[in-house]
């Protein structure tokens, strides 16, 4: 899906025929004359593959030169490894660098140690603060949200003109206006309400045109109005 003339989503939800958005981490592409910047990778099975046949879909010949990690679950980074191994960049949250090096193992009693698994790999830059970088000419802001996992990250950048902030699983626009907003999975080990709380607390301050999450629908327009949203609920569910 080509969402403006550079940026598009990849892989994900909405490539299954899964009536689940779980399952699936959405995949997001920004192409650049430099090469094509992905937010997240998708699972070791479906990423790698939908995002070579989407690419060639679109005709997008330029190669992928990062991959940024919204958080380090398996759904959002288990194509990573793969990346790697061609001589993409890889940048993650600090927090959740210790996930990628174990292959998403938390521990050796750990329910989800299966499900979450996935091939093992360091990442290349490990974001420690909240910080801007230049890629591909391009000005990222990276800020850091943890509770949904220690590392989360929110990324913002302009794309075509378009203020655009990308959110993982930290939150999803929901409902039939997208006034509903739903937080993410609170099965993470080192999930915290206090952190969510204070992360929705936080993007609350930010404008931005486009929020486009690891799940589900994307916001398109109104995207300030959905972060204010996602700070009510979480004060009013959460704290």
């Amino acid at each position: 899906m080509r969402i403006t003339n550079n940026l598009y989503v990849l892989s994900g939800s909405y490539f299954s025929a899964v009536n689940d958005v779980s399952k699936l981490g959405d995949v997001y592409g920004i192409r650049t004359p430099q090469g094509v910047i992905l937010i997240d990778c998708g699972t070791a099975i479906t990423g790698p593959v939908m995002l070579r046949e989407t690419l060639a879909y679109f005709d997008v010949s330029e190669p992928i030169t990062h991959t940024i990690i919204t958080h380090a679950h398996h759904d959002h980074c288990g194509g990573a490894k793969e990346l790697q191994d061609i001589g993409v960049k890889i940048i993650v949250g600090h927090e959740d660098a210790v996930y990628c090096k174990n292959g998403g193992v938390w521990g050796l009693y750990s329910p989800h140690d299966v499900e979450q698994s996935f091939p093992a790999f360091t990442p290349d830059i490990t974001l420690t603060e909240d910080q801007t970088m230049e890629i591909n000419d391009l000005t990222f802001e990276f800020i850091k949200i943890p509770g949904h996992s220690p590392g989360s990250i929110a990324i913002k950048v302009n794309v075509d003109g378009k203020e655009i902030m990308f959110t993982g699983d930290a939150l999803q626009p929901n409902g039939t206006l997208l006034e509903e907003v739903t937080l993410g999975w609170q099965g993470d080990p080192g999930f915290s309400r206090k952190s969510i709380v204070d992360s929705m607390m936080k993007l609350m301050k930010y404008e931005t045109d486009m929020i486009l999450p690891g799940h589900g629908k994307i916001c398109l327009r109104n995207g300030t109005k959905v972060l204010r949203n996602a700070a009510q609920t979480a004060f009013n569910t959460l704290r």
